[in-house]
């Protein structure tokens, strides 16, 4: 049986964020991932043949100055000098099959009637629909803001919680505003890895997990076993709720009541000189059967521009997905090259969702199990770093 201080299941990047921590305390750290891939949300698709060195993100996009967390693990791994500046280009809309820009859809006397409750109105206890759609207008939100978020989170938005849709932070002064990395965001994934004192296992599928005086067992399907003192679940809370229902029944049965979305993300490339739309940071459209469509115009390339559509799941087949990509993109279906396709489940939390992450926390409190992941304090890249490290922290408290 193989040792360690620390088992972490799961490679996204709450999981190796906590992995970086935990080394750099000096923790013999193994990772464990169920797939072929680390990185989760965090998809750099890295094309080959003819678009070699081209990439497409199909998970997270952007990362901000704001992203403390983030920027703290860049520095400890090398990375600040990966940063690439986004091109200046904005987001529009696509209705009724026509590219469309954002303030052409706005209401603007609705917008100054309402917008003053942006200062008497709390998020606590309130939906996006209900705080922003008080905040906008009604007929602005449903035409506008509410698609907007929609595409922000790849979901329908109207019930979330609006205290987890945006979290303001200190932005970094030294770092541009926005950015990407050199080989796409999963660049960081690529450096959290490989760091000294971390072990990733991909292909690793948990069979169980057993508590004892030591710690804890972890047995894979293959019978290989580890062990350890502490143990971090980071993987979708599924997931998560299937590994702790022999050793913490009562938090497996907190992570079922997670809500989730899945979603099915397709990334195609095509040649610049077949398109004529024009550059743009992205599409949010109206009455569709995708959420959003991102595009890699942020990042110029000599010979290829990308895009990735986020569809709601089981609506279409690829094949009507690729149809009505072309149709998008004013492409025929032929011009579509590298198509990748994805399906990853994201956290449909909604009002109270916090009970529920408070609950998991008081269980946890004082052990050595530790539960980070995207459905706790939001979705974004930082969140799920923050959650980590808050995680690491009452770990380290304890050494």
């Amino acid at each position: 049986m193989k040792q360690f201080d620390a088992i972490v299941i799961g490679a996204g990047i709450s999981g190796l964020s906590f992995a970086s921590h935990a080394a750099a305390k000096g923790l013999n750290t193994l990772v464990l991932e169920k797939s072929d891939r680390p990185g989760g949300c965090f998809h750099s698709h890295r094309f080959e043949g003819s678009a070699a060195g081209f990439w497409l993100e199909l998970g997270a996009h952007t990362c901000y100055n704001s992203y403390g967390g983030l920027l703290e693990l860049m520095e400890r791994h090398g990375l600040m000098g990966s940063i690439l500046p986004r091109e200046k280009v904005s987001f529009k809309m696509l209705v009724n099959n026509e590219v469309k820009s954002i303030p052409s859809q706005l209401s603007f006397p609705e917008l100054a009637f309402s917008a003053w409750k942006l200062f008497t109105l709390k998020k606590d206890g309130a939906s996006v629909a209900s705080y922003y759609g008080s905040i906008v207008g009604r007929s602005n939100y449903d035409r506008v803001f509410g698609p907007a978020f929609n595409a922000v989170i790849s979901q329908r938005a109207d019930d979330f919680p609006a205290d987890m849709l945006f979290n303001k932070r200190p932005r970094r002064k030294d770092v541009i505003k926005s950015f990407t990395l050199q080989g796409g965001l999963n660049s960081v994934i690529d450096k959290l890895a490989v760091a000294e004192r971390v072990t990733l296992q991909t292909g690793a599928e948990v069979a169980r997990i057993a508590k004892g005086l030591d710690g804890y067992t972890v047995e894979l399907a293959d019978g290989t076993t580890y062990q350890a003192p502490r143990l971090v679940l980071a993987a979708p809370p599924v997931a998560s709720a299937k590994l702790a229902a022999d050793i913490a029944p009562e938090l497996a049965k907190l992570l079922t009541q997670v809500k989730l979305e899945t979603i099915e993300s397709v990334g195609v490339a095509v040649q610049k000189s077949k398109l004529k739309l024009p550059l743009l940071a992205g599409l949010i459209p109206i009455g569709e059967e995708f959420y959003s469509a991102v595009s890699r115009d942020t990042v110029l390339h000599d010979s290829y521009r990308g895009f990735s559509f986020h569809y709601k799941a089981g609506k279409v087949s690829l094949e009507a997905k690729l149809q009505r990509i072309a149709s998008v993109l004013q492409v025929q279906t032929g011009d579509l090259e590298q198509v990748v396709q994805r399906e990853s489940q994201l956290p449909s939390p909604v009002v109270g969702h916090k009970a529920l992450t408070d609950q998991i926390d008081r269980l946890v409190a004082g052990s050595n199990l530790y539960v980070t992941g995207n459905y706790f304090a939001g979705m974004a890249v930082e969140d799920c770093i923050v959650r980590s490290k808050k995680e690491f922290e009452r770990l380290s408290a304890s050494l």
